[in-house]
């Protein structure tokens, strides 16, 4: 994992910004830092883009505590990948 690919995941998370509204309410939010960390710690190229979309619902759900919307954890897999 670099930076680059760091801030690549923390900008798709940010425009995707899975928390909605609740976003401004978490003061230690920083553009999904620790959970871009997290996904790119798991994620290696041979994942499938299901295999990743299973990893980005695993981080996101536990540690906000909210239910990802499918549709949408599937459109970044696939832009994951691009990098």
């Amino acid at each position: 994992m670099n930076k680059e690919h760091l801030a690549k995941v923390q900008a798709l998370l940010t425009e995707w910004n899975p928390l909605g509204e609740r976003s401004s309410q978490i003061s230690d939010l920083n553009n999904y830092e620790i959970e871009a960390t997290d996904i790119l710690w798991h994620v290696k190229k041979t994942n499938t883009v299901d295999q990743i979309n299973k990893m980005t619902n695993t981080v996101l759900s536990p540690a906000f505590g909210i239910h990802v919307d499918q549709l949408n954890v599937k459109l970044l897999p696939k832009r994951y990948i691009q990098f």
